[in-house]
């Protein structure tokens, strides 16, 4: 999110002011709370991501409404805390709340090396799906070790998979498309990445569809963080820089080549 923010992948869709300090997701020590606050106090460890139009975790401080944030969950290094706020919303939202996930779905997740695959692919598996991932060789075997059928992107899907019901497009553009050979009939389609296909192509498998967008939430932190402490949820961590280092994490970020998601420290 943040490098298609400031490359202005999201112009129109979110109109900031400048300046604007960038960063979305992020972890901390609550210091001081405002007049009203009943959910924290300082001291509190936490973990959320404030709206797009403020931004503001590239920082050492940041201010976030109550319900931006939830208890960091418990166990988990607090810095690795970060990685999760908007992946798990976006995986969340895209699996129940738009794709309707049921036990013994063939659910398959394109781009599940990513942040938010890789927690679809979780998720899916905790729900009693059958999951099929698409990913790079080099990461099929850690995939498969979250608990999917990793499949080789490089390849024709058709040829790997076929009569999945649910698709989740975490890539968008040509993947979704080669995707829908694999739907059956009166599946679903459903990508955070805008746009969908081609309504006649979608139309042609009868494929319930769904491109949605993501806003802070306490209550979908609190739904996914029980998964966290429990290690059945887990976020792989690709690499960690400094304040200093932000360009080039974000560069390896639209690389579209790194596994999980990349940490940034305001401090060593």
């Amino acid at each position: 999110m943040d490098w298609k923010l400031i490359q202005g992948y999201l112009r129109g869709a979110v109109n900031i002011d400048l300046p604007y300090t960038p960063g979305v997701d992020l972890s901390g020590v609550v210091e001081e709370v405002g007049e009203g606050v009943t959910a924290f106090a300082p001291g509190d460890a936490v973990f959320g991501y404030p709206n797009l139009l403020r931004g503001g975790a590239y920082a050492e401080y940041a201010i976030l409404l109550e319900d931006e944030l939830a208890p960091a969950p418990r166990g988990l290094p607090l810095r690795e805390a970060a990685g999760y706020p908007v992946a798990a919303i976006t995986a969340y939202e895209g699996l129940f709340v738009h794709g309707s996930l049921t036990a013994g779905d063939r659910l398959l997740v394109i781009g599940g090396a990513g942040g938010v695959g890789s927690l679809a692919v979780q998720m899916g598996k905790i729900h009693g799906a059958e999951v099929w991932a698409t990913t790079s060789a080099k990461n099929v075997d850690w995939l498969e070790g979250l608990g999917a059928k990793a499949l080789d992107y490089a390849m024709p899907l058709a040829e790997q998979v076929k009569d999945v019901d649910f698709i989740f497009d975490c890539v968008g553009g040509q993947a979704g498309l080669d995707a829908l050979e694999t739907l059956k009939r009166g599946g679903r389609f459903v990508t955070p990445v805008y746009p969908l296909p081609d309504a006649a192509l979608l139309a042609a498998r009868e494929a319930k569809a769904a491109t949605y967008g993501i806003l802070p939430s306490r209550a979908r932190l609190e739904a996914v963080r029980p998964w966290i402490e429990d290690g059945q949820m887990r976020m792989h961590i690709a690499g960690e820089f400094g304040l200093n280092e932000v360009v080039r994490a974000l560069e390896l970020s639209a690389s579209g080549r790194t596994r999980g998601k990349l940490l940034v420290a305001m401090s060593a």
